[in-house]
C-alpha cells in the first residue's frame, strides 16, 4: 500500500516531531547518531531556527496560465553553466548547490502487513516509522542520508538499510528487499494530502499527534502519549454536501482494542477535529509540515537550432525544495500561428554541468499520469515535460530538436503548488 501554517506552523512540527521521536535516542546506529532534539514541552513553542520548510503549507497563489509571463534571469551560456552572476546570496539553510529533491514521505507494506513509512525532511535526514499491527509495536529510527542512503536500526533492534532516489527508496528490512514508493500527489484529494503535526487532548491528558494523507483517500496516524505510541491506518472518507467534515477509520490499529475513528476539517493548512480510540475520544489541532517555497513561472520562446543554437532558459530557486514542471513546447504553437515550429523538441535539466533530468516526448516518462495530474501537460504528443522536485540552486534547460531539425520552440518551467 503506498501512503503517504505559515512558518510558525513548520517551527511547531520540528517540536512535536521531536516529542515523537525522541524515545528513539538511545538506539544505536551503525551510522553517524540522529539529528540531536530536545523533548518539547506540553504545549510545544516554536524555536526561532534557519532550517528551510519541508512540506509547505497551501498558500494563496496564482494558478499558472499556459503561457506564464517571462521571468528576467541572467541568460546562460550554450553549455549550461550558469555564471556567478546568476547566483543568489545564498538563505540561512539554504545550500544552493541545485540537486533533485527527495524530500517527501515514501510507504511499503511487508507480506505480514506492517506499513513502513519514511520521512524525508531534506536529502540529508530520514525518518523512519514503522507500524507492526500483528506484532502489536511500532518501530522508529532516524538518521542522516549521505547521497540518498541509510543504513539505521529500529527502536525493535531491526536493522534497515536503504538508499532513496526520485523514484523511490530501495531497502532492506531484518534481511528481506522493500521497494517504497513517495506517496501520491495528484488524485481525487490533492488539497488536503500532506502531513500534519499537532497536539491531541483527551481522557489521558496531552500527547503528541502525526496524521499523513495521501491523494487517494489514505491515511495513518501515529499518536505519543507519554513513552506510549500507538496509531493506525486506513481510509478517508471526503464529505458529501451539505457535510463539510471528512470523516476517517484506521482499520489497522495499535493500541487500540477498537478500529479508531474520526473527523476532521483542513482550512489553510490547519487540521482540527476529533478521533476516537478504545481509550476515548480526542480533540485535535495539528499543522501542514511546511510552508510553500515558490518560484515564479518563466517560459522563454526562440528559434531552436543545432549545436551552440539550442533554446536556453535558466531559473533560481530559494528558500526549500519546490516541485516544478517544465514543458518543451513546439507542434502546439501553430495553433497560435507561429511558424516554423519545432516539429519534435526534447528537454534537458542541468545544475551546472550537471545533466539532473530529460525527456524527447512526454507521455514516456515514468510519471507521466502525475504530469497529467498537474492539469496543464503538453497537448501534444512529441512535445516533452519533465515534472521534478528541486533543492534550492540554480537550474538550466536546454531544447533542442531531433537530428539537425530547427524551429521555434518555448520552454516553460511552472510552478506546481501540491507540496
Amino acid at each position: 500500500m503506498y501512503f503517504i501554517t505559515k512558518h510558525i506552523a513548520k517551527l511547531a512540527f520540528l517540536s512535536v516531531f521531536a516529542a515523537l521521536s525522541v524515545y528513539a535516542e538511545s538506539t544505536p546506529s551503525p551510522t553517524p547518531t540522529a539529528t540531536p532534539h530536545t523533548e518539547p514541552s506540553a504545549s510545544p513553542t516554536p524555536t526561532p531556527h534557519t532550517e528551510p520548510s519541508a512540506t509547505p503549507t497551501p498558500t494563496p497563489h496564482t494558478e499558472p496560465t499556459p503561457t506564464p509571463t517571462a521571468t528576467p534571469h541572467q541568460e546562460p551560456s550554450a553549455t549550461p553553466r550558469p555564471s556567478p552572476s546568476a547566483t543568489p546570496t545564498p538563505e540561512p539553510g539554504d545550500d544552493h548547490h541545485g540537486e533533485v529533491s527527495l524530500r517527501g514521505f515514501y510507504g511499503s507494506t511487508t507480506p505480514t502487513g506492517s506499513l513502513i513509512v519514511f520521512y524525508i525532511e531534506k536529502n540529508t535526514h530520514v525518518q523512519i516509522h514503522v507500524l507492526d499491527v500483528a506484532g502489536q509495536t511500532l518501530g522508529f529510527a532516524e538518521g542522516p542520508l549521505s547521497n540518498g542512503s541509510f543504513s539505521l536500526v529500529l527502536t525493535t533492534g531491526q536493522g534497515i538499510v536503504g538508499t532513496a532516489n526520485e523514484n523511490g527508496i530501495a531497502f532492506t528490512l531484518a534481511g528481506q528487499p522493500f521497494q517504497a514508493g513517495r506517496f501520491s500527489t495528484f488524485g481525487t484529494n490533492s488539497k488536503i494530502a500532506g502531513g500534519y503535526f499537532g497536539v491531541a487532548n483527551g481522557p489521558t491528558g496531552e500527547s503528541q499527534v502525526m496524521f499523513i494523507i495521501d491523494a487517494s483517500n489514505h491515511i495513518i496516524m501515529i499518536q505519543r502519549t507519554g513513552t506510549v505510541l500507538s496509531g493506525g491506518f486506513g481510509t478517508v472518507t471526503a464529505p458529501v454536501a451539505p457535510a463539510t467534515q471528512y470523516t476517517f477509520t484506521l482499520d489497522h490499529v495499535i493500541g487500540s482494542s477498537s478500529n479508531i475513528t474520526g473527523s476532521f476539517t483542513i482550512t489553510e493548512g490547519t487540521f482540527t477535529g476529533t478521533f476516537q480510540t478504545s481509550a476515548g475520544t480526542f480533540t485535535v489541532n495539528t499543522f501542514k509540515s511546511s510552508l510553500f517555497n515558490r518560484m515564479a513561472n518563466i517560459s522563454t520562446r526562440g528559434l531552436v537550432g543545432t549545436g551552440q543554437g539550442q533554446l536556453i532558459g535558466g531559473f533560481i530557486i530559494t528558500g526549500g525544495p519546490k516541485l516544478v514542471l517544465i514543458r518543451a513546447m513546439g507542434p502546439s504553437l501553430a495553433a497560435a500561428g507561429v511558424s516554423p515550429v519545432l516539429a519534435n523538441p526534447s528537454v534537458q535539466l542541468f545544475t551546472g554541468s550537471t545533466l539532473l533530468a530529460s525527456n524527447d516526448d512526454w507521455k514516456t516518462n515514468a510519471n507521466a499520469a502525475e504530469i497529467i495530474g498537474t492539469g496543464i501537460p503538453p497537448t501534444d504528443d512529441l512535445e516533452s515535460a519533465l515534472l521534478v522536485r528541486l533543492e534550492p540552486g540554480a537550474y538550466t534547460t536546454v531544447v533542442s530538436g531531433a537530428g539537425t531539425a530547427t524551429g521555434i520552440a518555448l520552454v516553460e518551467v511552472y510552478e506546481i503548488g501540491s507540496d
